[in-house]
């Protein structure tokens, strides 16, 4: 399936806009759904999400085992390993993997290697703005 890579305004005006590869997903934990959209991101380790997305699925947020995600400049920001079950919107499968959830405003859905680049294959297509993505086929 093909996505459209998703353009924002840059932070300075005189500058052109910004396209990134945001994907509509579902994250289904205990008590809910979310529904939003995620930046597949192929430098990050894990997966990770903003604590509001926790609460709204359910989770007990500190009762699970902590990692440290670095970040620019080094910065390690705190964050709780849960399972999850995540289904990108528009695909009939539903992939279960551990994703961080932080509290930290600059986070808001994030798509990293373990558990989703090993689930799907991704080909991102920047030039044309566009990004395929499949079931990965072992």
């Amino acid at each position: 399936m093909k996505f459209r890579y998703l353009k924002f305004p840059s932070a300075d005006p005189t500058k052109k806009w910004v396209s990134r590869p945001l994907i509509p997903i579902q994250i289904q934990g205990p008590k809910g759904k979310w529904e939003g959209y995620a930046l597949i991101d192929s430098g990050a380790d894990r997966s990770l999400f903003n604590f509001e997305i926790a609460k709204i699925i359910g989770l007990d947020i500190f009762n699970k085992q902590i990692e440290y995600f670095g970040g620019i400049g080094g910065t390690r920001i705190p964050a709780y390993l849960h399972p999850i079950r995540l289904q990108i919107l528009g695909f009939s499968e539903v992939i279960e993997t551990r994703a961080g959830f932080a509290d930290s405003p600059g986070i808001g859905a994030i798509l990293g290697q373990e558990g989703f680049f090993d689930a799907y294959r991704i080909k991102f297509e920047r030039d044309r703005g566009v990004i395929e993505i499949n079931p990965a086929t072992y």
